[in-house]
Formats: structure tokens, C-alpha cells, sequence
């Protein structure tokens, strides 16, 4: 956990060096395969996936003006859903990159493209819809976007919305001890 937030610490930190980027803009990071981040096979293990899309998706709304604007209303980013798709393992000590792409997004959901590369070659991909909150109310993107330079609603690819169409209904199903 300390890795973690000093990760997350570090991307904060490192809006004042890097360059600013606007919230739809593509970026990339690269990392390492830390030790711990492996099982008894020397792989990265699928509980760390999540992690490393987390902290660019902290670097993103670091380098943007969605900080400033999250923060000036007192706003919160809550990751929705995310789904992954493992095609080859990352192996310990070895450098991979995770790219971050805007799919899209409507009045509640902001869509992301995580892809996992290394050596040009897509090692795993994840899909997560996040949203805003404000004292644990989804909040309605417009304004906000709107202030970041958003012209209107841009719908993500049906391929990633079809993705998340059941969630509600899991949800429901298994509260309802279905």
C-alpha cells in the first residue's frame, strides 16, 4: 500500500513538472514489474492490472484542469466498473507501458481504454466507466466537461458501453440474495 500512495503521491507532485495535457488527450506512462507486484511465477499477478490503471488515470486528471476544477467544488472521481482482458503476462523486473485513452462520455459516465504494452505488443486492455461524485451524489459531467473545453456529449463506441450494460442488474440481483 505504501507503493501505492507514494505512486499516487508522485503523480500529484508531478503536475508542476510535466507538461499540462486536456482531459481527452491520450498519454502514457512506463513502468516496472516490481517484485511484489508478482505471483510464485514470476508474472505480474491480475490484482496489480487495476492498480497501474488507477495511476494513470491520476495522472490524467493531475495534469488537466479537471484538478483544479475537482477540487474548487469539492468533487470526488469514483471508478464505476472496469473490465480487464489478459493476453500475455508481464514478467518480473521487465519495463511495460499503459496508455490511457478517452472512449467517451455522456452526463454520468466518463469512459477509458487502458492498454498494457510492451515491446509494441498488447500484453492485456481494460475498460472502466468512472463518474464524479459530490457528497456521495453522482454529479452531472456537463458543467464540468463543459469548462474543460467539452463541446457536447461524446458517446463511447458501443463496443465498450455494451460492456456495462448488466451491471445495474448484477447489482440489484445479488443485493436481492438472487
Amino acid at each position: 500500500m505504501l507503493h501505492y500512495w507514494f505512486t499516487i503521491g508522485r503523480m500529484l507532485v508531478s503536475r508542476y513538472t510535466l507538461p499540462r495535457v486536456r482531459f481527452h488527450d491520450t498519454i502514457r506512462r512506463t513502468f516496472r514489474v516490481r517484485l511484489f507486484d508478482c505471483d510464485g511465477l514470476r508474472v505480474m499477478t491480475a490484482a496489480k492490472y487495476p492498480m497501474y490503471m488507477d495511476f494513470i488515470r491520476w495522472e490524467m486528471i493531475a495534469r488537466s484542469a479537471l484538478f483544479e476544477a475537482m477540487m474548487r467544488r469539492g468533487l470526488a472521481p469514483t471508478l464505476g466498473s472496469q473490465k480487464l482482458i489478459y493476453r500475455k503476462p508481464l514478467k518480473v523486473w521487465t519495463r511495460f507501458s499503459v496508455e490511457l485513452e478517452l472512449a467517451g462520455y455522456d452526463d454520468k459516465w466518463i469512459y477509458h481504454i487502458h492498454r498494457f504494452e510492451q515491446r509494441g505488443e498488447l500484453r492485456a486492455l481494460g475498460i472502466t466507466r468512472a463518474l464524479i461524485w459530490k457528497r456521495d451524489v453522482p454529479m452531472a459531467l456537463a458543467e464540468l466537461l463543459q469548462e474543460m473545453g467539452a463541446t457536447g456529449p461524446m458517446p463511447a463506441p458501443e463496443w465498450v458501453t455494451a460492456l456495462f450494460v448488466n451491471d445495474k442488474a448484477l447489482l440489484e440481483a445479488n443485493a436481492a440474495g438472487a
